[in-house]
């Protein structure tokens, strides 16, 4: 119990590493809906609004990941804490080395050279209390609950990125040029970027 799950220690970054890579592509679209707001003038603002509709969503699917991308860590806390709690047989060793050289030049015998090293090791064990069940449960549940937790975080990337994907494309004229072919923005209303 107190080693590693082999389970969450691969599921962890790969579920880290795809909330960041989506974090980062819909601050992509934001960038790039950003620059494609137009000047403001009265009338015709029905794409403009279309931008702001899209701009928002993605705001809030982004604050969502990231806050999911935030408690990961929170696990390996809470694990550490209840396998502390296990009472577990604890080993510490540490070793000391001490090495002195002398040297000493035009002595009846000749220059002399003399090296001592002494090396102190040390092991201390403290044994553990025998350790309750339920704190085993604890640990275990702990592991259970990060899975759960990790599996419906990819699910729920899955679902924002589907919908984040399809608000692009059902929205992309207005996106690209909120006012009409005509209309401003960077790139006067320019191709998409994927």
């Amino acid at each position: 119990l107190d080693g590693a799950n082999p389970l969450l220690s691969s599921t962890i970054p790969a579920t880290r590493d795809l909330l960041s890579l989506a974090i980062s592509n819909i601050q992509t679209f934001e960038r790039f809906i950003a620059l494609h707001i137009p000047q403001m003038e009265d009338g015709n603002n029905f794409g403009v609004t279309v931008q702001m509709m899209v701009a928002k969503f993605l705001k809030e699917t982004r604050e969502e990941l990231t806050k999911k991308l935030e408690s990961i860590p929170s696990y390996y806390s809470n694990r550490a804490d209840a396998v502390d709690k296990l009472g577990l047989p604890k080993t510490s060793s540490s070793q000391t080395k001490t090495e002195s050289k002398t040297d000493s030049a035009g002595g009846k015998d000749g220059d002399e050279s003399k090296t001592s090293t002494t090396v102190t090791k040390e092991e201390k064990e403290a044994n553990g209390s025998k350790t309750d069940i339920h704190r085993s449960k604890a640990v275990l549940a702990i592991d259970v609950q990060c899975y759960a937790s990790l599996y419906s975080t990819i699910n729920l990337l899955l679902t924002d990125y589907v919908t984040v994907l399809d608000n692009v494309e059902k929205n992309e004229e207005k996106l690209k040029a909120p006012k009409g072919a005509g209309g401003s923005g960077f790139g006067g209303g320019g191709g998409m970027m994927y």
